[in-house]
């Protein structure tokens, strides 16, 4: 009685610490299968320095496997504001947060927080993915927006999307970009204070694995196609050389990236800030790239949007992330990588210029 009691009283404030899962829920329904991805030997080479600078916690060179997509049709949920988690029977459902390991921080799991309730009647759906995608375009364009592909294939009654109130411009924009022609669906809007409990609710699984920009080809398709004609972008000639800079960030700057700028200006390289940029400014500038080059870091994200690129990615040493390259496997983008020194505490380090210099010049006789 006493613990039941505990239980009420945390629920209250919003703070759960139990999961449940949807995986042999009834109304499951398959949307597409699961797949394996194969890599070269080079690619397993780098996917074996990334694992080793994870400790070999994340190991995809050990094999990768696309996740099956689904849809779960849900009755009498909670829907929370301040994540985009589900709760049933006083319980977060996992698959509404990703997977476990970011489960496990999860304001909604682990963060007090009293939550003004509502009912709600009718059908919901949802892509909120907060706190990762709250102001970051990679969580958006990988983690939320591929989630309603199925979806809006699936559902022809009415149904109406909850996000969050305060959406970014470029999130709010290309939302809307991707609901064109969808009459049955309306946007709704929940503040990060309020809890809803929603009538019935279809959960569309994530596509997304951990540090992975890898999305099935008709998805990645639709997706580029939806945010280019909602942005209007136009070819231009010349193509496009970009070097992504993150001087002004405050972790994983390239330290001595001042070497680097004669070198990429003698290639024709615009050097590019993605911060001073609107995000139909940034769309319309890689769309005709030829050549991408950057630090890992979110401005990477927009090679998305890029008709055909190579792409050089920097890393530290002690800390190489797959996101981008797994983008381009998708892509069918050439990719490669240089390891820079050790990152320091900010994850900044240094690359080797002549490593860069021998990679553009073999992009020239390209």
């Amino acid at each position: 009685m006493l613990k039941k009691a505990l239980f009420q009283i945390l629920h209250t404030v919003s703070y759960y610490f139990r999961y449940t899962s949807v995986g042999h829920h009834p109304s499951k329904k398959m949307m597409a299968p699961t797949r394996v991805l194969y890599f070269n030997e080079q690619e397993k080479a780098f996917l074996e320095k990334s694992a080793a600078s994870f400790n070999y916690s994340l190991d995809y060179a050990l094999g990768y496997r696309v996740k099956p997509q689904f849809l779960v049709n849900l009755k009498d949920v909670t829907f929370l504001g301040n994540s985009g988690a589900l709760v049933q029977d006083g319980k977060v459902i996992v698959e509404s947060v990703f997977d476990v390991s970011r489960l496990a921080k999860s304001t909604a799991y682990k963060t007090p927080a009293l939550m003004l309730p509502k009912y709600k009647k009718g059908l919901y759906t949802s892509v909120l993915h907060l706190p990762w995608a709250a102001s970051n375009n990679y969580h958006w364009f990988f983690d939320c927006l591929p989630r309603l592909y199925f979806l809006l294939q699936e559902v022809e009654k009415p149904i109406t999307i909850i996000m969050r109130a305060d959406l970014p411009a470029y999130q709010y924009e290309t939302l809307q970009f991707i609901l064109q022609g969808y009459a049955n669906v309306k946007v709704v809007y929940i503040g990060k204070r309020e809890k809803w409990r929603v009538e019935q609710f279809i959960l569309p699984s994530f596509l997304s694995n951990s540090q992975s920009g890898y999305l099935p080809n008709v998805v990645l398709d639709w997706l580029r196609e939806q945010i280019w004609q909602g942005y209007t972008v136009k070819p231009t000639t010349p193509k496009r050389r970009i070097y992504i800079s993150r001087s002004k960030a405050k972790t994983r700057r390239v330290l001595n990236e001042q070497e680097l700028l004669p070198l990429l200006s003698k290639y024709n390289f615009d050097i590019i800030r993605a911060e001073e940029l609107t995000y139909q400014e940034q769309v319309q500038l890689f769309y005709p790239s030829e050549a991408v080059i950057g630090p890992h870091g979110a401005g990477l994200t927009n090679i998305l949007f890029a008709e055909n690129c190579k792409v050089l990615e920097f890393h530290p040493a002690n800390l190489i992330k797959t996101h981008y390259f797994l983008l381009c496997k998708g892509l069918d983008f050439a990719y490669e990588s240089i390891i820079g020194s050790e990152g320091d505490g900010l994850e900044n380090y240094t690359v080797n210029v002549h490593e860069v210099e021998k990679w553009l010049q073999q992009l020239k006789l390209n």
